[in-house]
C-alpha cells in the first residue's frame, strides 16, 4: 500500500520539561517544541502512539547526557522520540521494520531543524529486528548510547527478535527506554511483560520495570 506525500499532516508538539531538568538553550521556557509530519490515526487523528508520552519525560530527564549521544529509535512510526532526542543535541536514527513508514521517517529527517542549536541530527532507515537483520543493516554494533521505543512490546512473537536487536546495537554502557501501553488481542500485558523479562534475562541485560501512572490519552496533540 502506498500513500501520497500530501496526506501527511504536520504537527507541533509542546512537551513539558520535567521539574528539575534544565535545558540552557530554552531559557525560561518550560516546554520543548518539536515539529514533525505523521499519518492521522483513527477517530482521534493522533499521529503518535500513546506510549510515546510515557517515554518522553524519561528522555527529557536525560537532556544533559543526550548532547552528542548516539540514539536509535526502534519501531519509530513518525519518529517523535528520535526527533526529540535530536532537538536535545543527539545524533538520532529513526527506524521502522515497515517499509511503508520509511518515506515518512525520511521526510521528518529531511525537515529536521536544530532549533536549539545543540548540534543534533536526525536520519532514518528501514530496520527489521533480530540478530541477522541487525548484522545486515549497516548500522554499527554496540554503536548507540540510548535506544528508545514505544508500543513495540505488544506482539509476543516479535519480542525475542526485539531483544536481539537491543543486544546488538546497545553500547556496553548504554541504556534503553521502552514504553508500552498497547498489546495484541491474542495476549495481555502481563504475558508480554513476562516474555520480555525472560528474554532480557536470557541475554544478561539488567533492567527495571516501572508502571506508568494511569491517565487518559491526550485529547489533542497541541499540548500534553
Amino acid at each position: 500500500m502506498l500513500f501520497a506525500e500530501d496526506e501527511y499532516e504536520k504537527r507541533k508538539f509542546l512537551i513539558d520539561v520535567p521539574e528539575g531538568v534544565r535545558i540552557p538553550s530554552l531559557g525560561d521556557e518550560t516546554q520543548l517544541s518539536v515539529e514533525l509530519y505523521g499519518w492521522p490515526m483513527g477517530v482521534s487523528g493522533a499521529i503518535t502512539w500513546r506510549g510515546v508520552w510515557a517515554a518522553l519525560p524519561l528522555i527529557l530527564q536525560r537532556a544533559e547526557f543526550l548532547q552528542g549521544a548516539k540514539v536509535l529509535e526502534l519501531g519509530a512510526g513518525c519518529g517523535l522520540l528520535a526527533n526529540t532526542a535530536a532537538v536535545l543535541g543527539a545524533h538520532s536514527t529513526a527506524t521502522d521494520g515497515n517499509e511503508e513508514e520509511i518515506p515518512l521517517l525520511q521526510k521528518n529527517a529531511f525537515s529536521f531543524a536544530d532549533g536549539l542549536m545543540l548540534g543534533g541530527s536526525l536520519s532514518a532507515t528501514h530496520l527489521e529486528w533480530g540478530q541477522h537483520a541487525a548484522e545486515r543493516s549497516g548500522l554499527p554494533s554496540k554503536g548507540f548510547d540510548l535506544i528508545v521505543g514505544s508500543e513495540i512490546v505488544y506482539i509476543p512473537d516479535c519480542i525475542p527478535a526485539l531483544v536481539e536487536s537491543l543486544c546488538f546495537f546497545l553500547a556496553d554502557d548504554g541504556e534503553a527506554i521502552i514504553a508500552n501501553t498497547a498489546v495484541a488481542t491474542r495476549t495481555d500485558q502481563s504475558a508480554a511483560r513476562e516474555l520480555l523479562c525472560e528474554c532480557l534475562e536470557a541475554k544478561g541485560l539488567t533492567f527495571n520495570m516501572d508502571m506508568p501512572p494511569r491517565s487518559p490519552p491526550p485529547p489533542d496533540e497541541d499540548n500534553w
